[in-house]
């Protein structure tokens, strides 16, 4: 009995021993998950902040200052901007800059031609746009790793009322336009001098202009702006614009592609008199400062030597940050094979590659290359956008869309893309970005086959009726021989013989095609005046299509405008203007499928593929990411580490 009483009081005792362990167990447990609840929403704090651009600065967490690299404290206004309901924008999550980042340096950069002019409104080529990424600011901007959503940039608050007709803007207060870069010696632009605040009538006279049938430069941007139905400024900071119909491009194209354009400057000649109404778009189309910039962004132009460099640098009143650089050369390099001799020596920190480059330095390189031993640091992304070979459609050659497929047929694209572009990039069918959901990928590539070209220009009458190895044709009562010019662009030694390679194809069907490469600003004011037979270009499209600009009829006989081929379809129009209209995402994929096929069986272009770029930079350049929007290169969260 007895050793059965301590059996069971050692039992009980062993019972009350785990009973007080599990509950020191149970309060430790949760003093720890409180401690780690406590620590978890302290990092979500931290990190939201951190993802908003906040320094943090001490263990206090409080309300820190935004604004990065070169930043200002943000102004409360702003701050509560963001905790308004009614406001469309939200902040980036991805900085502009991490915290490490070191100041200072000059950012080397290159462009393959001189720019046309540097007025933004009244020129749009790639160039002018990498130029304008540094030195401008628009209203908004997409989120550099969600381009679905839309941040602040000089608008840090937007209502869209609940018609998507109403957009009503608030600007920051404290944007200056740079000083204009002029020799102020004279006197003579004493009346440019002091400071410019940037304001809403800077927006509205920004319209005024792209409106202005005189501005020949803003006829892409006005073909966006058909149901416009009134703007004004407000107030000094803040601007709203309506619109007649509910469509989804208010928001997706124009709404964030409007911006402000420094009327002070533009709206008046070299004395400082005001323009009339009459003569402004005339006079600002060729305005006295379109050689040079004028912005509010993050870096002010400096000075513009051509065939020699552009250069920026810092603006010290930018108070939005992202300017880790206290210069930005961009070199004028129009021959190729200088860029990777640059990146060897140091004077350019970046370059993309072109193909017969990348042959030489990577594919054929040595194992010493610093392109291959990782002194130089490589990436890739594929390039919104296509490149192609227009036909003109107003020309007697190409108004036929057999000849346009003939032409087609004896275009060896798949043998070029190999052989000569080396395989960088993909064929393309149609006018989207062959990656984007709107892609028709039903739609095959066509292939080379002289045969199939020969029979259909002989079906569509291009014969060789006097047996001198060369097709004609009797069109209002005159021979016509088929005997027209391509232009390819001079810069890229790869257009030229791909020029060649095709010039070489058409005269074994009849056909001589002369190869004319022009510099770049001569070739697009050749397209613009619509002074040409066929022409090598690309176009660089967005996240979303919209393909009114290039494609709808009303388009054609714009001068100036983006449907320089002539393309005229009533059943494109139709699909164009439901686009427009359209919000839901599985039917905007079906239209725009729809809409490919129909390009596709016109062939007012020859397409040809989406490019795959080739990038290196020097080590010494750090936080190098591309966008997944357009600038895919955004050079603003990159910085030097050596300095």
């Amino acid at each position: 009995m007895t050793r059965g009483f301590l059996s069971t009081l050692a039992g009980v005792l062993l019972l009350a021993v785990l009973l007080v362990a599990t509950v020191i167990s149970i309060w430790q447990g949760d003093r720890m998950e409180r401690r780690q609840l406590k620590l978890d929403q302290r990092l979500a704090q931290v990190e939201t902040q951190l993802e908003e651009g906040v320094a943090m600065a001490g263990a206090a967490v409080g309300r820190a200052p935004r604004g990065g690299i070169f930043g200002v404290p943000e102004p409360d206004y702003i701050t509560r901007a963001f905790q308004d309901p009614d406001n469309s924008l939200s902040r980036d999550p991805s900085p502009w800059l991490p915290a490490d980042t070191q100041k200072g340096g000059t950012l080397l950069l290159m462009l393959g031609s001189d720019p046309k002019g540097l007025n933004y409104v009244a020129e749009n080529g790639a160039d002018v746009s990498k130029i304008e990424a540094f030195n401008q600011l628009g209203m908004l901007s997409r989120h550099r790793k969600d381009p679905t959503r839309f941040g602040p940039e000089l608008a840090y608050h937007l209502k869209i009322e609940d018609d998507f007709k109403t957009f009503t803007y608030k600007l920051r207060e404290d944007v200056y336009w740079h000083t204009p870069a002029i020799d102020f010696s004279s006197g003579q632009f004493d009346w440019l001098r002091g400071e410019h605040k940037v304001t809403a009538q800077d927006v509205k006279f920004q319209l005024d202009m792209i409106l202005n049938k005189d501005v020949e430069g803003a006829a892409a941007s006005r073909s966006y702006l058909s149901e416009l139905d009134s703007y004004d400024a407000l107030d000094d900071y803040t601007f709203r614009i309506k619109f007649k119909k509910k469509l989804y491009t208010n928001l997706s194209s124009i709404v964030p592609g409007i911006g402000p354009t420094p009327e002070f400057l533009y709206a008046h000649d070299e004395d400082g008199n005001r323009y009339s109404e009459d003569i402004i778009g005339a006079r600002f189309q060729n305005h006295w400062y379109n050689p040079m910039a004028l912005g509010c962004g993050p870096y002010r132009f400096v000075s513009y030597e051509q065939g020699v460099a552009i250069t920026l640098e810092r603006d010290p009143r930018h108070p939005m940050g992202g300017n880790a650089f206290d210069k930005v050369v961009y070199q004028i390099l129009k021959d190729q094979t200088s860029w990777p001799r640059k990146l060897r020596t140091g004077e350019l920190h970046l370059s993309s590659l072109q193909p017969a480059q990348y042959r030489a330095e990577v594919l054929e390189g040595s194992a010493d290359s610093p392109f291959k031993d990782g002194s130089l640091l490589p990436g890739e992304y594929w390039a919104f956008g296509f490149y192609y070979i227009g036909w003109n459609a107003d020309r007697p050659y190409f108004n036929d869309k057999r000849v346009r497929w003939a032409m087609s047929h004896a275009f060896n694209a798949q043998g070029i893309l190999d052989d000569i572009f080396m395989g960088l990039g993909k064929r393309s069918t149609g006018p989207i970005s062959t990656f984007l959901p709107y892609y028709n990928q039903d739609l095959a590539p066509i292939p080379f086959d002289l045969d199939k070209a020969a029979a259909l220009l002989d079906e569509a009458g291009w014969v060789d009726s006097n047996d001198n190895g060369l097709r004609d044709k009797t069109i209002d009562g005159n021979l016509i021989e088929f005997d027209f010019t391509l232009i390819v662009y001079a810069g890229g030694d790869e257009y030229l013989t791909m020029g060649n390679i095709f010039k070489e194809d058409l005269a074994q069907i009849g056909v001589k095609m002369n190869v004319q490469p022009l510099e770049w600003a001569v070739h697009l004011k050749r397209k613009d005046e619509r002074d040409y037979d066929a022409m090598t270009l690309a176009w660089a499209t967005g996240n979303e299509v919209d393909f009114h600009q290039i494609w709808h009829s009303s388009q054609a006989d714009v001068p100036k405008g983006s449907n320089y081929v002539g393309f005229r379809n009533p059943e494109a129009d139709k699909i164009i203007e439901a686009m427009r209209a359209e919000f839901e995402f599985d039917e905007r994929v079906r239209l725009a499928r729809t809409f490919h096929k129909i390009v596709y069986d016109e062939q007012p272009y020859t397409f040809f593929y989406t490019k795959k770029r080739v990038i290196y930079w020097q080590d010494e350049l750090s936080n190098v990411w591309f966008a997944r929007t357009r600038p895919q290169e955004n050079h603003r969260p990159w910085y030097l580490a050596s300095q």
